[in-house]
């Protein structure tokens, strides 16, 4: 007879410049992928042409291209970008970021997917420049709902390319 074993967890201090490679690793190491709604947790790990697609910091220069792409979704989610700049650190609800900008969620939903493919096809990696955590929420019907959050020195490259656009 075997014995059903749940999964340890211990808290290992991470800079937070570092947080999203630690978050990508892990969910390479895993195969983690979102159980719930709105989004995949994991972007995809290859390009459309087979490539291994890395973890890369976002830069300055990275911004400011992404400020200017003409992707109606990618604007959406640089709109997503600007409310967590201005937070950093700062756990922000899905449900939240729809309201702000005054989305409905379905839309939202798809915008982040669609950011997705962009990451991966114009910028040739797979990490966002922010992190995403479900969490328990206190939004009335849901256990939970995704929380997204970007880092200081994420925020400050995004507020600075900004500040140059």
């Amino acid at each position: 007879m075997t014995q059903e074993t749940q999964p340890q967890f211990v808290s290992v201090p991470v800079p937070s410049q570092y947080v999203t490679q630690v978050y990508a690793y892990l969910a390479e190491l895993t195969g983690a992928t979102a159980t719930t709604p709105p989004v995949s947790t994991v972007p995809p790990l290859h390009s459309p042409d087979g490539d291994l697609l890395p973890v890369v910091e976002w830069t300055v220069e990275d911004f400011r291209r992404l400020m200017i792409e003409p992707l109606s979704s990618v604007q959406a989610i640089a709109r997503v970008l600007d409310l967590l700049a201005k937070q950093p650190d700062t756990r922000v609800s899905y449900t939240s970021l729809a309201h702000h900008l005054d989305m409905e969620k379905k839309s939202l939903q798809g915008n982040l997917s669609a950011f997705t493919r962009a990451v991966r096809k114009h910028y040739k990696r797979r990490n966002w420049p922010m992190t995403w955590a479900e969490a328990p929420t206190s939004e009335p019907d849901l256990k939970s709902e995704f929380f997204y959050t970007m880092n200081a020195t994420v925020a400050e490259r995004w507020l600075r390319a900004r500040a140059q656009c």
